[in-house]
């Protein structure tokens, strides 16, 4: 066989070509059609949504289901009552149905899978679960009740329900609980042409251009990219093809600095170990995106007091659960505010725009804040804030909110006094002083609690937003009433 008429093509060149390329990512195509746009709705797309513009056929639709992508394929599911999705399910190709149950929301697959259980189907639910990858199998496993989870264990194949406990026996929130366990090493003794062989059997994970290696004690002692055993001599060994200096983490490593070296140094791959250096398993690129989305829709949960793994779609027992204790809490964190409203009734009677102000100025200073909060939650999650950027920092923010509070109280109060009576024009000084103030403190307590938290060891992220209001609220009441009322004679008069 030849290359150009004068370069050789070894056979495990050829094999490697045809691995490498089933390996990467490509776009989808269509026969008639060439290249498929994101915006292009598919014919099974088209084919689904007339069917279910319809009376739902359950036969027919879970046929089509099955042509479509998973990710589609888990939008068609999502979209139907949990007992219908079940019976569509239970109709699709087992290969079809497990990668659209991966792809769904975890707490509908979750249902579906107990819909299953209770429908004396449970063979089935752990076949399912069999199918998928590890990680995205233990995700679900991780939500169901504990009576359902050993029925399923037992069903399934030893080698599976083996990797699954392994799985679920990890810290969910650190690098072997996100890890998967399905994946391809290599041996450092094999010759190219045996590892050819080896791939030929095996399935390369999406986006992995190099594979872990190993020694007889199941050591990580390198990884071999597919570009260096593509042009290797045939009787090289993986050990005299592979790179010695290898970026791992150990499984207790935190998820989040997972995602960190990900993001830092642009990893595709990254092997899993334990204390003795043994390869557990491997995290992937599409594993890190997963936890970037998890972690910030956790932060952004915490912060206004709700539940950190409550979805869309949880349970009412999940929901309540997550958001009562801090809706209790915020509830008697408001009673500071209340009662200075509480103290000045008699000022807000004899001034009643004060009544008008004091939400007004109470937003303004509580989104100030909140903006604070918001970049500081973010320069700690990414790293940024060092103990020397420190105080910089809050007297940035501090500056921030002085100088926002000079130009919207100005500019509230020059409004009033060129359009406003007598009495709103002075409470308008008063109000511009008492913006100053509030805006000021907002915005240095917006970016003081996150370090605050952290400095006490606590999630920076847990409830800030429920402490943060009760400060600025607190705050913005009590200096536009302290103000009116060191001015109540000015303003009365």
């Amino acid at each position: 066989m030849q290359r150009h008429a004068s370069l050789s093509v070894y056979p495990h060149e050829l094999a490697l070509i045809q691995l490498c390329s089933m390996s990467s990512k490509k776009p989808p195509f269509e026969e008639d059609s060439g290249v498929e746009l994101p915006q292009d709705v598919s014919a099974e797309d088209k084919h689904v949504a007339e069917l279910l513009s319809h009376t739902i056929d359950i036969s027919a639709l879970a046929t089509a289901v099955t042509k479509q992508k998973a990710a589609d394929a888990a939008d068609t599911l999502e979209d139907l009552d949990d007992v219908e999705a079940a019976e569509v399910i239970e109709l699709m190709e087992d290969n079809a149905a497990a990668e659209a149950l991966s792809e769904m929301e975890v707490p509908l697959a979750v249902t579906i899978i107990e819909d299953l259980i209770d429908d004396n189907r449970k063979e089935y639910a752990a076949t399912l679960l069999a199918i998928m990858a590890p990680d995205d199998a233990v995700s679900i496993v991780r939500g169901l009740d504990g009576e359902h989870v050993e029925p399923l264990f037992d069903c399934m194949p030893v080698t599976s329900s083996r990797k699954l406990r392994q799985l679920c026996d990890y810290e969910e929130e650190s690098a072997a609980g996100i890890m998967t366990t399905d994946f391809v090493s290599l041996e450092e003794t094999l010759t190219i042409t045996e590892v050819v062989e080896v791939l030929r059997l095996r399935e390369l994970p999406e986006h992995v251009q190099e594979l872990p290696v190993t020694n007889t004690l199941d050591e990580l002692v390198g990884v071999v990219s597919l570009r260096a055993l593509l042009i290797g001599q045939s009787s090289a060994t993986v050990a005299e093809s592979m790179e010695t200096k290898v970026a791992a983490v150990r499984s207790n490593t935190d998820r989040e600095q997972v995602a960190r070296e990900f993001d830092r140094y642009g990893y595709e791959m990254l092997p899993v170990i334990d204390a003795s250096n043994r390869l557990l398993g491997i995290i992937t690129v599409d594993d890190v995106i997963d936890i970037i989305e998890e972690e910030q829709t956790e932060d952004v949960q915490k912060t206004v007091g709700a539940g950190a793994g409550e979805a869309v779609y949880s349970g009412l027992s999940v929901k309540l659960r997550g958001r009562m204790p801090w809706l209790i809490s915020s509830a008697l964190m408001m009673l500071p505010a209340t009662y200075v409203v509480l103290s000045f009734d008699w000022l807000i009677k004899e001034v009643a725009l004060l009544a008008v102000f004091m939400p007004l100025i109470a937003a303004l200073a509580g989104n100030a804040g909140h903006q604070a909060l918001a970049v500081t939650l973010r320069g700690i999650v990414l790293d940024e804030v060092r103990k020397d950027r420190i105080v910089p920092l809050m007297r940035r923010e501090l500056l921030v909110g002085l100088f926002a509070g000079v130009t919207i109280g100005g500019f509230t109060s020059l409004l009033l006094w060129v359009f406003g009576e007598e009495q709103p024009a002075r409470l308008g000084v008063v109000f511009a002083c008492a913006m100053v103030v509030s805006m000021g403190v907002g915005t240095f307590t917006g970016a003081a609690i996150p370090l605050i938290m952290r400095r006490l060891g606590a999630d920076p992220a847990q409830a800030s937003a429920i402490f943060l209001i009760m400060i600025t609220d607190s705050v913005a009441f009590s200096t536009l009433l302290g103000f009116a009322y060191v001015a109540s004679t000015w303003l009365q008069a």
